[in-house]
């Protein structure tokens, strides 16, 4: 299995806050955004290389965050070309970018998206993926408000955690489970990206959101409910809130 880690960001939502570095480099108690989960990741035999996507404008900060680094697993720094905000074509292309990057196997990926904090322990998202290895999963964060929703991808579920609707910042669903740009894609699921991505070509699709709503509608789909702190670094309205939340935790 690898992961890949979706770093591509201009940080332009992060004002007042530095706008020269991407979100998955700004630091949370003393370790960057992308410490946090690559430390995590590096802990788990099931995963064998470590693949972080950035744009082209911020590759040399990202190199430089490899050499200081010191992980056991394979990491690998891939950039999409992109210099400028106007010009990145978003997640799910960055996502199609990785995986052709590893065309020629036949692995299931874990996919992060590189601007999330989360302190829950990524043991409790891989079990159920690892033990049914044919479905797709969902990372999700009850919020316990529905006011969060229109910030976030919204997900209903049945009583056995299949998702029956899933919407990208939709403020009408009766559901306070919030997507936290974390994914589990089997080696099968890279073929149904290939069709949605033909498909939705005329509507130059960007977020991976959109590929799972399109997903929910024809495949089994499945939420994982995690527990303890998680935010989006690139949610401006409650990034100063977050952030002496998470100083009083530590």
């Amino acid at each position: 299995m690898k992961a890949i880690i979706l770093g591509a960001s201009f940080g332009r939502s992060l004002f007042p806050l530095p706008r020269d570095i991407p979100h998955a480099l700004i630091k949370f108690d003393d370790k960057t955004v992308l410490d946090h989960l690559v430390g995590k990741l590096d802990r788990f035999p099931v995963i064998n290389e470590i693949i972080v996507v950035s744009d082209h404008k911020f590759f040399p900060n990202f190199r430089e965050w490899r050499r200081a680094s010191v992980y056991q697993k394979p990491l690998r720094l891939i950039h999409n070309g992109s210099d400028e905000p106007g010009n990145h074509s978003g997640g799910l292309r960055d996502l199609e970018f990785a995986l052709r990057s590893s065309s020629g196997t036949a692995e299931s990926f874990l996919v992060f998206c590189g601007d999330g904090y989360f302190d829950f322990p990524l043991g409790f998202f891989l079990l159920p993926c690892l033990g049914h290895p044919d479905y797709t999963f969902i990372g999700l964060f009850e919020t316990g408000e529905k006011s969060a929703a229109p910030q976030c991808a919204v997900a209903e579920m049945d009583a056995h955690g299949k998702i029956v609707r899933f919407e990208e910042k939709y403020a009408d669903l009766a559901s306070s489970n919030v997507n936290v740009g974390v994914y589990y894609i089997p080696a099968r699921a890279r073929l149904l990206l290939r069709e949605y991505l033909i498909e939705a070509r005329r509507q130059r699709p960007e977020r991976i959101g959109d590929f799972m709503t399109w997903l929910v509608g024809r495949e089994s789909v499945y939420g994982v409910v995690l527990d303890g702190v998680w935010f989006n670094a690139g949610f401006r309205s409650i990034h100063e809130s977050v952030i002496k939340q998470v100083s009083c935790a530590n």
